[in-house]
């Protein structure tokens, strides 16, 4: 039998590709338009920060006062080394200029068009206008709280990667987790699975160096990028699309962390961290729950074997850095927390706090971690549980 989650999300993409069908036939006559007044729209405000080989394009979407993590982001790239350039989709709120003015190189202001991929699109094309050719490309988005421990090393990461385009999350399908014989196999597969759309790139972090942004793969994708304002229009041809055009034009996609690397790293982890993976997991899904709790209770023989197998099968069906955050950060040290507003997501920022309260996490990202805590207090509130005492 088919569990009922998946019967739920496959109706509810259903709902989103009829929803979509107006927007595909009137959007090209928008693009269009948009293309031909792009600069005339768009409202750039230089900054204080002076160019620096090393650029980050950094989307934001705020309609309120401009979160100090924002900022507080803005501040963290910059001690790495990175000029900021902020792409405000649908302009800056009220004051918002003035906070960020120290902050970043430049400010461009557009219309609320394309999410996030048509801000991305309008930033590279900004750099391309100027004849910037940066030695390293940062894209980021403020979908996540990002860093939380500002000594963390994810930048370090991003930039040592082998690949040519890198990002914090490799989002695949569980099917693609089957062994291969050999490390040269299971490259050559997930490079395969990349062209076939079924493997990308998540796309709130991800980074390239000089050599893949003047390669052909590259701007061409961004050249001819069709943006929607279609969220799951955006997700395929977006999101899924760019990993997928890198691929199929022989660039290598990689990520620091995915599921078949956690699944894989967590086996060679002592009882002890196995231990506080289920203290600090997060479950959307009452068998799993139980599961956990009855594991944590009860310690056979098999206790390892049958807490590894638990956590295989849970990120087979959920997201293993939304279940297990907590062990996610102690394997990966990606440092972010989706604002996704999903059930699951808002259980695991509850047990991120959590950890970070019995000081197992570090998170010294003071406005970040505030602005987590408020939220927090409104998933509990969301979901019915008792307030922290």
């Amino acid at each position: 039998m088919i569990p009922g989650w998946k019967v739920r999300r496959e109706l509810g993409r259903i709902v989103d590709q009829v929803r979509s069908i107006p927007t595909q036939l009137l959007e090209p006559f928008h693009r269009s338009r948009y293309g031909r007044q792009r600069w005339t729209r768009i409202v750039t405000r230089p900054g204080a920060q002076a160019q620096t080989p090393r650029i980050c394009l950094f989307l934001i979407y705020q309609t309120g006062a401009l979160p100090p993590s924002i900022v507080a982001t803005c501040g963290f790239l910059s001690q790495q080394g990175y000029c900021v350039i902020v792409v405000a989709n649908g302009g800056l709120p009220l004051g918002a200029a003035e906070l960020l003015h120290d902050h970043v190189w430049q400010v461009l202001e557009r219309p609320n068009l394309g999410y996030d991929f048509g801000g991305y699109q309008d930033g590279i094309k900004y750099l391309n206008r100027c004849g910037v050719v940066p030695d390293r490309l940062l894209i980021l988005n403020d979908s996540i709280w990002f860093p939380l421990d500002c000594g963390t090393d994810v930048v370090q990461q991003l930039e040592s990667s082998p690949h040519d385009l890198c990002g914090l999350m490799l989002h695949s399908p569980a099917r693609n987790d089957e062994p291969s014989r050999d490390a040269l196999e299971e490259g050559h597969r997930r490079q395969k699975a990349l062209r076939k759309k079924a493997e990308h790139i998540e796309s709130y972090v991800f980074a390239v160096q000089r050599a893949t942004f003047l390669s052909d793969a590259f701007q061409s994708f961004w050249e001819g990028y069709a943006w929607s304002s279609s969220k799951s229009l955006t997700i395929k041809r977006g999101e899924i699309g760019f990993s997928r055009h890198m691929a199929r034009h022989g660039k290598t996609v990689g990520a620091i962390s995915s599921r078949h690397m956690f699944v894989e790293r967590i086996a060679g982890c002592d009882d002890e961290f196995l231990r506080k993976t289920l203290v600090y997991a997060a479950y959307s899904d009452a068998d799993l729950a139980s599961e956990s709790q009855m594991l944590l209770t009860d310690q056979p023989g098999e206790w390892r074997d049958m807490v590894l197998d638990h956590i295989a099968r849970t990120v087979r069906r959920r997201r293993f850095n939304a279940s297990f955050s907590w062990a996610t950060e102690q394997i990966f040290h990606t440092s972010f927390v989706k604002k996704h507003p999903g059930r699951l997501f808002q259980l695991g920022r509850i047990r991120f706090v959590d950890a970070v309260a019995q000081g197992d996490l570090v998170a010294d990202n003071l406005p970040a971690l505030s602005e987590i805590r408020v939220r927090v207090a409104k998933d509990r509130a969301a979901l019915g549980l008792e307030a922290e005492q």
